[in-house]
């Protein structure tokens, strides 16, 4: 019932339990793990800057380089393990356009050069260190597809009325009156 840890988890010791736990496999304390892991739509993932820290305690991490080109409005990050080549990805506005993420309420308006940051940011160490996020995904990342999956999901419902609506007048077609 504390109020030290998110609303999320207020009076919910069952969440609590498994945020903790799934902390320690991570190797985070157990507060780290309440302020850092986030429950979207049912899964588990981590805010930004937690991603970058279990990366960053992984053995085989050597470095990570981030940078933003102004003139073409574009995030990158570099990620190097131990004994491979430097891995690079960016993410641009027009990337943000083409996912339907630019000039969205919230954080992509009020914090557009953030968000890319953070987005090349989770693909580049989800791709490189896999192995130490055991399949997390961005906590930012998450909310922006429980966005676009409640879309989804509304347009299959609607699509789905409009099918049985079909089906039913098929099966019981209205009488002819003479």
């Amino acid at each position: 019932n504390s109020t030290m840890v998110p609303k999320n988890y207020q009076g919910k010791p069952g969440d609590i339990l498994v945020a903790v736990q799934m902390g320690a496999e991570l190797g985070l304390k157990p507060i780290q793990a309440l302020q850092n892991i986030a429950v979207i739509n049912g899964k588990p993932s981590v805010y930004g800057d937690a991603l970058l820290a279990l990366v960053q305690a992984h053995p085989s991490f050597e470095d990570v380089k981030e940078a933003f080109d102004e003139k073409t409005n574009t995030a990158f990050c570099s990620v190097k393990r131990k004994n491979q080549d430097e891995y690079t990805v960016s993410f641009s506005s027009e990337d943000a356009k083409k996912a339907g993420l630019w000039g969205k309420a919230g954080p992509w308006s009020q914090y557009p050069k953030r968000m890319l940051q953070m987005r090349a940011r989770s693909f580049a160490l989800r791709d490189k260190f896999a192995d130490a996020l055991s399949g997390l995904i961005m906590a930012e990342e998450a909310q922006d597809y429980s966005t676009i999956s409640d879309v989804t999901l509304k347009t299959q419902t609607l699509s789905s009325k409009l099918d049985n609506l079909i089906i039913e007048q098929v099966q019981e077609p209205n009488e002819v009156v003479h």
